[in-house]
Formats: structure tokens, C-alpha cells, sequence
């Protein structure tokens, strides 16, 4: 607590046991008096009134790591239901694109892509609405079992 603050209390409690004294209170109740004002002086005296309080912050650089990769991509995929929503089957469709095309197959074809993934796998990629998780999953393992490796 600062000099100034310090002085202020002071006045305050004498001012108050003066004012007590005045008005004809027993030497117990001033002193009680006293003691509370001299208290909520000091509370007082040393809060930072005024002051601007911020919490320190965290470097905002990208954490590396397979384990944060994942997390950043399991959010992303899903919406607020717990489907797989148009975010995340755009991405399912990039992927496709790429393995499709390794194994010689134009992505576009329908008939093509339904040949070689199956129907589940093929429904899953044309989806226009939130799928369940269960069907992304599946898609991608039709992906994996059926196109060559990279």
C-alpha cells in the first residue's frame, strides 16, 4: 500500500473513533469500530483500482505433432450433431479424387467409381446431406483396400 493510502486509512480511523467518541459510544464499540474501518482501509488500499488486468497469453505459433494434426482434423469433420458435414465430405471427395485417379478411374464416372468402391462407399461420396461417421469410415476403407498405394 502506498504512502497516500496508508495516511488516507489512518484518517479514516480516527475519523471514525472521533465521530464515535462524539456521539457518546462505550470505548468497546469505537475500538471494534476502529479496528473494521482499519480492515476494509487496508482491503481497500491494496486492490490495483484502476488497473487493467490482462492474463498472460500464449505464443499463438502452430504446436507441431501428429497428435495436434488430428485433433484440428476430427474437429473439422464433423458438425454440431456428430455428422460428417460438407466440410468434411469435400475433403472425403478430394481424397477420392486422388486415390481414384491413381487406380485409372475418372472420378466422375459414376459407374466407374460404383464398380470399384461398391455402393456404400459410392452413395457416401455423392451425399449431398451429413452423413454419419460410420459412412466416412467406410468410404475411406473402401479407398484404401481398393486403390493401389502411394
Amino acid at each position: 500500500m502506498s504512502r497516500g493510502r496508508a495516511a488516507a486509512a489512518v484518517l479514516a480511523v480516527v475519523a471514525v473513533a472521533v465521530a464515535m467518541w462524539g456521539i457518546g459510544f462505550d470505548g468497546v464499540n469505537i475500538a471494534l469500530a476502529a479496528a473494521a474501518t482499519a480492515v476494509v482501509a487496508t482491503v481497500v488500499g491494496h486492490r490495483d483500482l484502476g488497473r487493467d488486468h490482462v492474463l498472460p497469453q500464449l505464443p499463438a505459433e502452430q504446436r507441431g505433432g501428429h497428435r495436434h494434426e488430428v485433433s484440428q482434423l476430427s474437429w473439422s469433420l464433423t458438425d454440431r450433431d456428430g455428422r460428417v458435414g460438407e466440410r468434411g465430405l469435400r475433403q472425403l471427395r478430394e481424397v477420392a479424387a486422388g486415390r481414384l485417379a491413381l487406380a485409372g478411374i475418372d472420378p466422375a464416372d459414376d459407374d466407374a467409381v460404383r464398380a470399384h468402391l461398391g455402393e456404400r462407399a459410392w452413395r457416401t461420396l455423392r451425399a449431398t446431406t451429413p452423413q454419419p461417421v460410420r459412412a466416412l469410415d467406410a468410404c475411406l476403407t473402401a479407398l484404401e483396400n481398393r486403390s493401389p498405394r502411394d
